[in-house]
């Protein structure tokens, strides 16, 4: 047992240590922004009742101070103690400190963009990183694109662009711009490159991830077909994938964008027409006309970017 004199000793020292920090806290401006509160003001009581909880909040740095790393060394786990008085007691609660705001925003912003199969300089693209020459029309597909996607972003109902030409002239650069410029404005959306996502959905029957991906492409918010055409033609491609996307998406009316190297009619002639079941000209007139309710078409001239 411990002697009676040591008992004494101990708590007149945790009596001296608990009065120094009161001490200190009633000096503190923020304890002292508390204390003077005009609604609900920090009381003496309190302060003695919630020491340690008041000294936690008055110690910590007013400041964030970023690190090398991107957090904050002033509040390494990201939050921000603040105090609410409640019941006569000075209560803890946290919020994220403005480093770990911005990084969340970032995070989030980032994952906007979703892709199957689409390269990282698509997916980086930006209106300002468009080339622009004499022999293009690629300002006019430009400005199509900024004025299609800032309607989008307003939530105003909008057609998307069904972008067509020659191969390599950055019909998908386009595209990618778009997503991109939608991020900025927290608009999410999906790029999907039509020929790799066919066999996606085809592998799928295996282990039984079809459903979901097909899923996730008609009701994405804004959807972005890349190279339409470029995949092998058959009817369960025609008629059960990219007419049902179309389909589903010109009904909920949801943002759809597509580039293809051929025209509406072209592309049309080109689904019309399959080794199983040979010409079917309805059911691929039953697809570009859902392309039209859903695209203006525009079409893109230019120098192949990959020739260079």
């Amino acid at each position: 047992m411990e002697p009676i004199n040591q008992f004494i000793k101990n708590n007149r020292k945790i009596e001296e240590n608990n009065e120094r920090i009161y001490q200190e806290l009633i000096r503190n401006p923020k304890i002292v922004d508390l204390i003077q509160d005009e609604e609900n003001p920090l009381t003496a009581s309190m302060i003695k009742n919630d020491l340690i909880t008041l000294k936690h909040y008055a110690d910590q740095p007013l400041e964030c101070s970023e690190n090398s790393a991107g957090g904050c060394d002033n509040h390494p786990d990201g939050y921000i103690i603040n105090i609410e008085i409640r019941n006569g007691r000075a209560n803890m609660f946290y919020t994220p400190c403005p480093i770990k705001v911005r990084n969340d925003e970032f995070r989030k912003r980032e994952n906007l963009i979703q892709s199957y199969h689409v390269p990282e300089d698509i997916k980086n693209a930006t209106f300002d990183t468009i080339y622009l020459d004499e022999d293009s029309n690629r300002s006019e597909v430009l400005k199509e694109a900024i004025q299609v996607t800032e309607a989008v972003a307003s939530g105003e109902e909008s057609r998307g662009l069904y972008i067509h030409g020659e191969f390599g002239i950055g019909k998908s650069y386009i595209l990618g711009c778009i997503a991109n410029e939608l991020k900025d404005k927290s608009v999410s959306s999906l790029i999907v490159y039509v020929p790799e996502i066919l066999r996606d959905l085809k592998s799928g029957f295996r282990d039984g991830t079809t459903d979901e991906k097909y899923r996730a492409i008609k009701s994405a918010h804004v959807l972005i077909l890349d190279d339409l055409g470029a995949e092998d033609v058959t009817p369960w491609a025609r008629d059960e994938v990219i007419t049902g996307i179309l389909h589903s998406r010109m009904v909920e009316k949801l943002p759809t964008f597509i580039s293809s190297n051929f025209s509406i009619d072209e592309l049309e002639y080109r689904y019309s027409r399959t080794k199983e079941n040979g010409v079917e000209e309805t059911k691929a007139r039953r697809m570009t006309e859902r392309i039209r309710a859903l695209c203006k078409e525009v079409r893109m001239t230019g120098d192949n970017y990959r020739t260079r």
